[in-house]
């Protein structure tokens, strides 16, 4: 069975569901990179949140250690452009990109000229793509939860 509302996003590797956008990248780890990699991404340690609401458009992300420490799963959805996605990344946080794909082998920087090309070759576009809210972007949902927070201080208000 076929979703019709999933469609490949452009010209690059990956799933789209309205704006909302899929990536998965499968990375070989250089020796050691999995333990090291602990030690950055742990729950105390990442940059976290901060880092990635600065990029805009990030709607989730996650890191996978498999395969005896030996490969890493990158998994996110994000909105718009795989293009301006990764641009965003390397101008926004680069440090942190840093920190995590320089564990991976042959990874030749954020800063490389071949950045891009180093990402396309470890995307694997997914089987099927699912969001739940395809068309609401990032910013969509922010501002929508300010509105909530706004008329739920309002209806409290009125109900005391």
């Amino acid at each position: 069975m076929s979703n019709p509302d999933v469609a490949q996003s452009g010209s690059r590797p990956g799933l789209m569901a309205g704006r909302s956008h899929e990536m998965t990248l499968i990375m070989p780890l250089k020796p050691g990179g999995a333990e090291r990699l602990r030690k950055k991404l742990g729950p105390d340690k990442f940059p976290g949140s901060w880092a990635l609401d600065r990029v805009g458009t990030v709607h989730d992300l996650r890191y996978l250690i498999f395969d005896n420490d030996t490969r890493l799963l990158f998994a996110s959805t994000y909105d718009g452009d795989w293009d301006a996605y990764i641009n965003d990344f390397a101008a926004l946080i680069p440090d942190v990109i840093e920190a995590v794909f320089g564990e991976v082998e042959d990874f030749r920087g954020v800063r490389s000229p071949n950045f891009k090309d180093d990402i396309v070759k470890y995307q694997i576009p997914s089987l099927y793509f699912y969001s739940a809210y395809p068309n609401a972007s990032v910013k969509d949902v922010q501002k929508a939860l300010k509105i909530k927070g706004g008329l739920d201080v309002v209806l409290d208000a009125a109900s005391s």
